[in-house]
């Protein structure tokens, strides 16, 4: 699949099939995505990865608790609360992989280079027909100190990225968006 194609139907994939992904895979995917842009080459990235189906349900609901008992504080994650209280819904899709992006707070670009890191690491996925998502309800949980210490985190290093990655169980059609917000476009 050339990179346009690969583009136009990436979609975030949230049913996963049992395969698993190899650890050959997840480094190449890893090596890939350290192939992003950085700011001045900082390259301030780092990695933990998670194949525990047991610790990745363990997480899943220690969120949804987590997120239950702080809904008052984010009031924009109000909508998700039905969801929140299934027993049989997993903040981590039921995946067999969650792939962690952090990055070292010493760089000023550690957000922005973590996240191309990201998006290069989807979209090599992708072409290797396997689906990611990124999972925003991650976020508090994953960059604890007690989980970072688990997980043999530094602490200056903070989350950017929670993402789940798996054999989709099925195929989806491209996404569709608004036409792009231009604000201004100048010739000569």
């Amino acid at each position: 699949m050339d990179i346009l194609e690969c583009i136009r139907t990436r979609r975030s994939i949230r049913t996963y099939t049992d395969r698993p992904i190899s650890e050959e895979t997840l480094r190449e995917l890893i090596g890939l995505g350290v192939k992003a842009a950085t700011g001045s080459n900082e390259q301030p990235w780092g990695f933990a990865v998670i194949q525990d189906k047991d610790e990745i349900q363990r997480l899943s609901e220690e969120t949804k608790g987590w997120l239950l008992e702080h809904l008052a504080d984010y009031p924009y994650l109000e909508q998700y609360r039905e969801w929140l209280n299934k027993p049989s819904y997993s903040v981590f899709n039921h995946a067999g992989t969650l792939l962690l992006i952090y990055g070292d707070t010493a760089s000023h670009w550690y957000a922005y280079d973590g996240s191309l890191c990201a998006a290069n690491i989807m979209l090599a996925a992708h072409s290797m027909g396997i689906g990611t998502c990124w999972i925003g309800f991650g976020e508090h949980i994953l960059d604890t100190p007690e989980f970072k210490r688990v997980h043999n985190v530094p602490e200056s290093y903070r989350l950017v990225c929670p993402m789940t990655l798996g054999y989709s169980k099925a195929s989806l059609p491209p996404s569709e968006r608004k036409e792009p917000r231009i604000f201004s476009w100048r010739k000569a």
